[in-house]
């Protein structure tokens, strides 16, 4: 065996247990790179949605995603700008 070239495994290259999770397939058992699966679908909730709903707002705060914040010209319709004013 050349002291070149070994034929052993190194101790540099990681082996993927059951508590690794891809990144691209949310599966276990392997990395992104090894992965042959599709991308699942994740649905998520609009910034409208969230702006509009705020039941879905007050779950994801719960969950610990960040909150979002509602200036107040933009919590009416029209903004600053009222209706029998516009063209």
């Amino acid at each position: 065996m050349s002291k070149f070239a070994p034929h052993r495994r190194s101790n540099n290259n990681p082996r993927a247990n059951s508590a690794t999770v891809c990144q691209k397939c949310l599966g276990t058992g392997h990395f992104i790179f090894e992965c042959k699966s599709t991308r699942p679908y994740v649905s998520r909730p609009s910034r409208t949605e969230l702006l509009e709903n705020p039941k879905l707002l007050a779950k994801l705060k719960a969950e610990g995603k960040p909150s979002v914040e509602v200036p107040e010209e933009f919590k009416t319709k029209y903004g600053d700008r009222r209706p029998d004013l516009c063209d």
